[in-house]
């Protein structure tokens, strides 16, 4: 047995104590030094002056004995408003993105989120399943949220008949797939989304797992690059707002890179790319982002106001014409 005098126990246990410090100090500074910058000069939203009611709603889908989710966020009080849709990620927690829709309602927006998983379930990722299924459910999927968009621009909530997307990762891609099949679809906001198929996969799908994959698999590969979301940037007039991490290690920020250019060399419709620093995937739902969380959806109100409200006013503004003409709303004189 090993016995310490008191004084040598005490000598020992100080170094003990002094190196746990040094220990210590030495893993904080290299925490600090690790630590990528972030963006500096962001701004919170501003606080919206209506109040808001929710409910949950049913929406057609391509299955008529089915129906899709959503819960709708809307200004208290009568009357349309300017409309927007969200469209959750691949993790399908779409009740997450409530709060976002509470802002919009209160700076005037009526909210729907929709879950497109309550129909249509896709395996991206699975090794055995047909090909010829999951194209069924794919395209399903991306019916029912066409779906979707359509009665909720058609009803009685929404202006003119015209609404925005709001789309987070794989919504993104859904929010750009749906625009171009719709024209009612004037504004897309588009978080961290996978746009390029191609890329994508050649960047997170191991060159082994390529060359050993089944038929079902590369044909599968196959469809998805050719129905990526950036070779449908020709039929997509609608205006568009992007986000991404800097530091996104899931889908890289050269993916938004990529699909502003293509959004840029289109004939219509503006775009827009905003890149946040020093953070990744999915961080509007994140606790340690709320700057950035708040700063983008500053940005998106603007951007949506711009695009979904002028045509409110223009309405507006001629309905007031009228009046002066001793037309009725509309513009057209009635017989009499």
């Amino acid at each position: 047995m090993i016995r310490f005098a008191p004084g040598a126990a005490r000598r020992f246990f100080r170094i003990i104590r002094v190196k746990r410090l040094a220990l210590l100090i030495l893993a904080m500074a290299m925490a600090t030094s690790c630590a990528r910058p972030r963006t500096q000069g962001l701004a919170p939203a501003p606080a919206g002056s209506h109040g808001y009611r929710e409910s949950r709603v049913e929406l057609p889908s391509s299955v008529a004995s089915a129906s899709m989710a959503g819960h709708l966020v809307r200004p208290s009080g009568d009357g349309r408003h300017p409309c927007v849709m969200l469209l959750h990620g691949k993790g399908g927690w779409w009740q997450g993105y409530i709060r976002y829709a509470r802002k919009l309602a209160s700076h005037g927006f009526s909210s729907l989120i929709v879950n497109y998983y309550s129909v249509h379930q896709v395996d991206f990722e699975g090794l055995r399943t047909p090909f010829a299924r999951r194209k069924l459910n794919f395209e399903g999927q991306n019916e029912d949220i066409r779906r979707a968009a359509s009665a909720f621009a058609k009803s009685a909530h929404c202006v003119e008949g015209e609404i925005g997307l709001i789309g987070f990762s794989l919504g993104a891609d859904k929010a750009f797939r749906t625009a171009a099949a719709l024209p009612a679809i004037k504004a897309i906001v588009a978080y961290y989304g996978p746009y390029d198929y191609a890329a994508l996969i050649k960047r997170r799908v191991s060159p082994v797992v390529l060359a050993l994959a089944t038929p079902n698999l590369l044909r599968w590969k196959r469809y998805l690059e050719l129905h990526s979301p950036t070779n449908k940037i020709r039929s997509t007039k609608a205006s568009a707002l992007m986000f991404h991490g800097a530091s996104d290690g899931l889908i890289p920020a050269r993916q938004s890179l990529t699909m502003m250019k293509r959004l840029q060399a289109r004939k219509s419709g503006a775009a827009e790319l905003m890149l946040y620093e020093g953070v990744g995937h999915n961080f509007v739902i994140r606790r340690k982002t709320r700057r950035e969380r708040e700063d983008s959806i500053r940005r998106a109100l603007l951007f949506l106001k711009s695009r979904l409200s002028r045509n409110r006013e223009r309405r507006k503004a001629r309905d007031a014409g009228a009046r002066r003409a001793g037309l009725p709303p509309g513009g057209e004189k009635q017989d009499g």
